[in-house]
This record gives structure tokens, C-alpha cells and sequence, in this order.
């Protein structure tokens, strides 16, 4: 019987092996650390409170989500562009869009093996105003024949 199994391989799978242990030694010795009241994250343990504090049901907030926090009128806000046309390119999209505001870029989304392009496109503009101002006036216009879809490109 003919073993095609190179030295290679064994020292892979050792080492595998081994980080496998390590890791089941390593979260052994956390929850044994946890379990006498002690925070594995902290280095050294002197400096560390004797036990986790306590916290009750009554402190913890269950309201859903955390809220997100509100965006800046200043920095880039970036804009979904859907439905473009096939002829649309790269500086037809930025003329398109300039006229809101100073852009930082404007780039139509293509397919890799192709290279054609896939039909939408993301749109930066430096401030949050002037993507408000193009998604207002943009979103259902047409260019080069076709019916824009503009919004937010970080909806969630």
C-alpha cells in the first residue's frame, strides 16, 4: 500500500493538533479565572479587582439596537446609483453628479470577468448637503435613457 503522505502534511496536522490543545488549555484556565471572580483579560492580576461586580436585571437596558450616532455634516457621505445604463462611464456619472457639490469619487461598479459595467455605481460627495441636495433631485431622473435610484449607500 502506497502512503502519499508527505512529511508536510504530518507536521501540518501536528501543529494543528497542537494549537487545538492550546486553545482548549487557554479557555480552561479563562473559565477557571471566571469562575473565582476573576477577568481573564487583565494581565496582571494585582491590579485587577478581587471579583467581577455584581449587576443586577434591573441595570441592564433592553431597548434593542444601540442607537447609531448621528452623522456629521462634515466628511464624505457616500450615494447608491442604481439603474444606470451600459453607456454610462465613470466621468459621465461624476459630470452628473458635480453639479451638488465637490465629489470625491464617482465610480461605476463592473463585472470582474468582463469588465462590463453591472449597472449601478456609488457616488462621494465632501459634504452631507449637497448628497442630500442630489438624492432629492437625482433619485428618479433619468440619464443617458435610463431612470436613476439614488440614496444612502450606508443604510445599514
Amino acid at each position: 500500500m502506497n502512503r502519499n503522505h508527505t512529511q508536510g502534511k504530518r507536521q501540518r496536522e501536528a501543529e494543528r493538533d497542537r494549537k487545538k490543545k492550546d486553545k482548549e488549555a487557554r479557555l480552561r484556565h479563562n473559565r477557571d479565572l471566571r469562575a473565582r471572580g476573576l477577568d481573564p483579560d487583565v494581565v496582571d492580576q494585582a491590579d485587577a479587582p478581587q471579583a467581577l461586580p455584581e449587576v443586577s436585571l434591573d441595570d441592564i437596558i433592553t431597548s434593542g439596537v444601540a442607537p447609531r450616532p448621528p452623522r456629521s455634516e462634515r466628511g464624505p457621505t457616500k450615494l447608491f446609483v442604481g439603474g444606470l445604463s451600459w453607456d454610462t462611464n465613470n466621468e459621465g456619472l461624476s459630470e452628473a453628479f458635480s453639479k451638488f457639490g465637490p465629489l470625491v469619487e464617482a465610480t461605476i461598479i463592473t463585472d470582474r470577468t468582463t469588465g462590463s459595467p453591472r449597472g449601478f455605481g456609488f457616488v462621494t460627495f465632501e459634504q452631507a448637503s449637497a448628497a442630500a441636495e442630489a438624492i432629492k433631485q437625482m433619485d428618479g431622473a433619468e440619464l443617458d435613457g435610463r431612470v436613476l435610484k439614488v440614496n444612502p449607500a450606508d443604510r445599514g
